[in-house]
């Protein structure tokens, strides 16, 4: 299959005056991704929540404190992080359609910082478990604000490597709440447990404060009319106050005249917009797409490593609070540094290749846990067996974040065409939500009642997932924002990237005469 799947691009994307090799040299642009880093900590507090419950469980004062919980008890501490998540996500697309993608973010991030307060003064299990539902609420809403708007504010050039660091946060808060349990879980009393989960809420802290700097979409602003402060937050942003930039030109127009037809065909009412996604045959693949994304970012074994670190190691002997939560930190700190690396993968390699290989890693990473398991259980002196399987647990965040890390924010933010980008996150977010709730309430009973049989469940099914994308997932790479409709809707899509050739190559000619003069 090639990368453009048989359809190109109209006309190509012209290059600006910027130099975007060494964009630190310029002002404006070093300045805009540098302020990408508060949209970029969306994700910190879900890493962070899934590291800080596997550090919790290895900590004693939290194990007395709430009775020892097992089974459907502890799957109810984790699940209600996504059951918070389903309540935010009929919200995403009116918050960020109605009031712009910076307005998600700043509601998500002050959720977040209630829940986060709530869950470190929590006083008995109900409060707890409020605590982590309204957490789970803020999350879901800065999760499926903060790669449109990294997709929309990004220079072309960087757009998919700033999209792909959308996620690596995941793995940055991971680290820092491992590191915390593993400090705390020393300290005599409560306070083992309060300080990481108050701790929770610092990262949207920090963006509630970065994020009246951060420039608004200039796709949202256009979508409001607000046509005058897009071409400026363009050119400051994209060429240094260059209003006649050909890259500029070619954004600006290329956005107005998407918009335009999308205005043209899209229907006007919340519901018609979400029906929409039935309507043709290039939203109902879409649809398809985001949900077996969002059914292979969580059903593919990664609750081992996100909840349910600790029952795994004590399956294989390893009991100490020392040993699991010096265990999760250092792996989290691999996974981390995979995830940067694995980012700057898309824009060279493509988005398809990186879904595929994951699956290839993920699967024999899992025949590693399995095979380590099984025969830990037949003979539990076999120090080897446990050896191997801590050895496949590490290796598995570099085998997800491979491809479904970064990469699928990626490609959730591209795919969809902006009037129903965000229906589409909120429908990603659902699914997503509707999978963790999941994997995170089931798996504790599955361990309880299979042990370590309970994980060959997911070898055939990741199995089926490779399938699925092999077949059905299209490759991104080398189009313009704009242009990926076509690889749906067919050429005729209705998008011809804006702007009259002429126009373009006059605006080419006024650059280049322009640098001459100076």
């Amino acid at each position: 299959m090639s990368a453009r799947n048989s359809i190109s691009a109209t006309i190509p994307i012209p290059e600006g005056t910027v130099d975007v090799k060494y964009w630190w040299r310029h002002r404006n642009l070093r300045t805009l991704n540098v302020l990408m880093v508060f949209p970029l900590l969306s994700l910190f507090t879900q890493g962070f929540d899934g590291s800080m419950m596997n550090g919790l469980q290895s900590v004693e004062s939290w194990r007395s404190y709430f009775g020892e919980p097992k089974g459907a008890t502890l799957g109810l501490f984790n699940a209600a992080y996504p059951i918070g998540g389903l309540i935010a996500t009929p919200f995403i697309s009116l918050i960020n359609d109605g009031f712009g993608r910076r307005a998600g973010l700043a509601i998500g991030a002050s959720i977040c910082c209630i829940g986060a307060a709530v869950q470190g003064g929590a006083q008995n299990l109900a409060m707890f478990v409020v605590a982590r539902g309204i957490l789970g609420c803020g999350a879901v809403l800065l999760g499926s604000s903060g790669a449109p708007l990294l997709t929309e504010i990004a220079h072309p050039a960087h757009r998919a490597t700033a999209t792909a660091l959308f996620n690596t946060t995941y793995a940055l808060g991971a680290i820092i709440a491992a590191w915390t349990t593993f400090g705390t879980f020393r300290i005599d009393g409560s306070a083992a447990w309060r300080i990481p989960s108050a701790l929770q809420g610092a990262p949207s802290v920090i963006q509630l404060l970065g994020l009246w700097f951060v420039p608004e979409s200039p796709r949202w602003l256009i979508y409001k009319d607000r046509g005058d402060e897009a071409l400026q937050t363009l050119a400051k942003y994209h060429a240094e106050g260059n209003v006649n930039d050909a890259l500029v030109q070619f954004e600006f127009h290329e956005i107005k005249e998407a918009l335009a037809y999308e205005r043209s065909t899209s229907p006007r009412s919340w519901i018609q917009g979400y029906l929409e996604f039935a309507r043709s045959a290039g939203n109902r693949k879409r649809l398809f797409i985001l949900m077996w994304s969002a059914c292979f970012a969580q059903m593919s074994g990664n609750a081992f490593i996100s909840y349910y670190l600790a029952p795994i190691l004590n399956l294989v002997g390893l009991t100490s609070s020392l040993e699991q939560t010096l265990i999760n930190a250092t792996q989290q700190m691999l996974s981390w540094v995979s995830a940067l690396y694995f980012a700057t993968l898309p824009q060279r390699l493509g988005r398809r290749v990186l879904f595929l290989g994951s699956g290839v890693a993920i699967f024999f990473c899992l025949i590693g846990i399995t095979t380590g398991s099984a025969v830990f259980a037949n003979n539990a002196s076999n120090k080897a067996a446990a050896g191997a399987v801590v050895a496949f647990l590490y290796l598995f965040s570099p085998a997800y974040n491979l491809g479904i890390n970064g990469n699928l924010g990626l490609y959730i933010a591209e795919i969809l065409p902006f009037h129903i980008r965000m229906r589409g996150q909120a429908c990603f977010q659902l699914f997503s939500t509707c999978f963790t709730l999941l994997s995170t309430y089931a798996f504790p009973i599955g361990l309880d009642n299979m042990g370590w049989k309970f994980y060959t469940i997911f070898i055939p099914w990741v199995v089926i997932e490779f399938t699925v994308v092999y077949f059905v997932y299209p490759e991104t790479k080398g189009f313009a924002l704009e242009e990926i409709a076509t690889l749906f809707d067919g050429e005729n899509f209705g998008v011809r990237t804006g702007v009259d050739e002429r126009e373009l190559d006059k605006n080419a000619m006024d650059v280049e005469h322009a640098e001459v003069k100076t």
